[in-house]
């Protein structure tokens, strides 16, 4: 119940935006956090009493019961001394409940709710007016229980916000007030800037003021959001619409504006579709079944963050059409069309997937997968995943034949950091240092592109686990400075969080905080090869080396094919190796010194685990490479600072190094 005209307020709350709190017009500014959540929380009840009990609990979650009650009771002390009499008055309390008058406060949030069903424009007015921002905004933390319930009301309050924005903005178009019209939109995507369809709406309000270099501006800011935040392209509507608005009227400004928002086929970031799976054959395959293997690849691949991925909205809508990658390709602005067929048969399925450059038609990969009925939905995990961690090296490597052909002018930093990961793979001093030139370069002309920093940080740890650094405490500040830029860029980017959590464990030794942003890492992308790889050795040196098994092989499963597929062989023979399987650790080993015969953590891993085993004569024709590559290296230095936490391990370690002839 609200007060009536009548009556006068003791009490007047401002919940909406910042927390005030007024006794007779004057704003009490002294009163206790727990004090203002408490009485915020009460106002917002309606007059309901809420038992003591549940107060204590709420607003001190983690205290035991009478040292809660106990907090209440000096709370309410507290709130009796600084309101005084009159508005004490105002909280009905007994030896069980406690509640607020309705009648002696008003709440501007509550207010606001009740103009929830407001039509007309002057009460929409009014209600905008109220809404001041989020519920208590700025608010500190209070307890666990009492900020879950105030972020799912601020969420309520919002979600309220947004819909009546959205009338407000219709009342005023209704009357061609486009300026009020277009400000309620612009106060909608302040509180959900994601939302692409108030974006669109946006844009179609400008054009309908014939505001169309507004619109397109418009426009772009949306496409450059969803790129950076989702790292997906606008929905056909929204290109629909766009390209209504430029054909009603063209003009000089327009068309530059729309050039620069929309992505091309030659610039930047490749893009990529998943279009529906087709089904082949006399049995039916559910369409959920379709669907779910595109939303779910789209999903993972927006993950990987490596080519811009079209919504899954918007290659849906290309189920009932037939297949034509030409059109895809006009009405998408795509580079990359992922398509495939099911074929049904009894209780087996037969799942076929190709990757297609829609440029040129070519297919660049294509491979079948089987699956039962009865275990479809746990195939359809994996099968996914090794869709998207087989398709991004590929599209790299098509990337990379395409820049090869670009005049250096041209190339954009996509395109350098492209080149400078095809010259880091070769392991080689002088090809290494100028891929080193290249990402600074692709840095320096795009200080925006996360994936950048996140490569020149990589860079950085294998210069310096290669021994190449002349100043290895400089150059990890500069890995972490590169780490830390890839997530200021984007801060979900989960290949910069696996690498500054290799880099604590590695040069740090800091392996509980490795763990967390491990941790991170895997819950921003569950499905990228690089993080489950670059967590592994962490897990080894902390003497879990099953964990670091799981976690390496995880990697392998997820990317069989993947470019750096050396240093996923490399970290299963460090798991393997602090399990004491070093059978399996010279295994792997030797794959990884096969492809990288360069890599000198590699050579002394393999070298250790043979000199393990007994096999010296092996052990030291490895090492004996090890010391030619990095003849500084010593093995005094491993008691010293290696990463192993268990002080045993480092003495069995460079035990095997020494043994197999590695210098102390």
């Amino acid at each position: 119940m609200l007060p009536t005209a009548q009556q006068t307020p003791a009490l007047a709350f401002s919940l909406l935006g910042r927390f005030e709190l007024r006794l007779d017009g004057r704003e009490l500014r002294s009163l206790p956090r727990k004090a203002r959540a408490l009485l915020a929380y009460l106002a917002m009840q309606e007059g309901k009493p809420v038992p003591r009990e549940a107060l204590a609990d709420l607003l001190w979650t983690d205290r035991g019961v009478e040292q809660a009650r106990h907090s209440l009771r000096q709370t309410l002390l507290v709130l009796r001394r600084e309101l005084g009499a009159k508005a004490h008055a105002a909280m009905r309390s007994d030896e069980r409940m406690l509640s607020l008058d309705p009648a002696a406060v008003s709440v501007d949030a509550l207010q606001f709710r009740g103009m929830g069903g407001a039509t007309d424009r002057t009460a929409l007015e009014a209600a905008a007016a109220l809404y001041r921002g989020p519920l208590m905004e700025g608010l500190p933390a209070v307890s666990r229980d009492f900020d879950a319930w105030l972020e799912t009301t601020r969420e309520a309050f919002a979600d309220g916000a947004i819909d009546m924005l959205g009338r407000l903005a219709d009342a005023c178009a209704a009357t061609r007030d486009w300026d009020q019209a277009i400000q309620s939109l612009e106060r909608m995507l302040a509180l959900d800037p994601l939302r692409e369809d108030v974006h669109r709406r946006l844009i179609e309000m400008c054009g309908r003021a014939g505001r169309r270099s507004e619109a397109l501006r418009h426009y772009k800011a949306c496409v450059d959001l969803l790129r950076r935040e989702l790292n997906v392209a606008p929905a056909p509507e929204t290109e629909a619409l766009v390209r209504r608005i430029q054909a009603e009227r063209a003009s000089p400004e327009v068309a530059p504006l729309l050039a620069a928002a929309r992505p091309t086929q030659d610039e930047g970031p490749p893009s990529i579709a998943v279009l529906p799976f087709r089904n082949l054959g006399p049995d039916a395959v559910p369409t959920y079944l379709s669907e779910g293997l595109v939303t779910d690849t789209v999903a993972m691949l927006s993950a990987v963050r490596e080519p811009v991925v079209i919504s899954a909205s918007s290659s849906l809508a290309f189920r009932d059409r037939p297949f034509d990658l030409n059109a895809v390709r006009t009405e998408l602005g795509i580079r990359y069309a992922v398509s495939g067929t099911i074929r049904r048969a009894g209780d087996r399925m037969r799942i076929f997937v190709e990757l297609a450059d829609a440029v040129n038609a070519n297919v660049l990969w294509a491979r079948s997968y089987d699956a039962e009925n009865m275990h479809l939905f746990d195939a359809q995990d994996s099968i996914v995943g090794q869709i998207v961690n087989t398709l991004v090296p590929r599209m790299q490597s098509a990337e990379l034949a395409r820049t090869r052909a670009k005049r250096p002018e041209s190339l954009t930093a996509y395109d350098l950091v492209l080149q400078a990961r095809d010259l880091v793979l070769r392991l080689e001093p002088a090809t290494f240092e100028r891929a080193g030139e290249l990402l600074r370069q692709a840095i320096a002309l795009d200080p925006g592109y996360a994936a950048g920093h996140a490569a020149l940080a990589a860079w950085y740890s294998l210069r310096i686990g290669q021994g190449w650094a002349a100043d290895p405490d400089r150059e990890a500040r500069a890995l972490d400075s590169s780490a830390q830029a890839a997530l200021a860029c984007d801060r979900f980017n989960a290949q910069a969080l696996a690498l500054l959590g290799h880099n604590r464990t590695i040069l740090d030794l800091e392996h509980d905080r490795a763990q967390e942003l491990f941790s991170r890492a895997i819950d921003a992308a569950p499905n990228d090869a690089s993080v489950w790889t670059w967590s592994s050795p962490t897990a080894a040196f902390i003497g879990d080396g099953p964990e670091a098994v799981r976690r390496a092989e995880r990697a392998l499963r997820l990317s069989p094919l993947d470019p750096f597929l050396f240093r996923i062989h490399h970290f299963l023979c460090i798991a393997h190796y602090t399990s004491g399987t070093y059978e399996d650790a010279v295994h792997w080993g030797m794959l990884s010194l096969r492809d990288a015969p360069h890599y000198t953590s590699s050579l002394r891993a393999t070298a250790a685990a043979l000199a393990a085993l007994g096999r010296l004569a092996e052990a030291q024709e490895i090492a004996r490479r090890a010391i030619d590559l990095q003849p500084e290296f010593r093995v005094s230095s491993i008691l010293q600072r290696h990463p192993y936490r268990d002080p045993a391990m480092r003495r069995r370690y460079a035990q095997d190094l020494s043994s197999a002839g590695l210098l102390a």
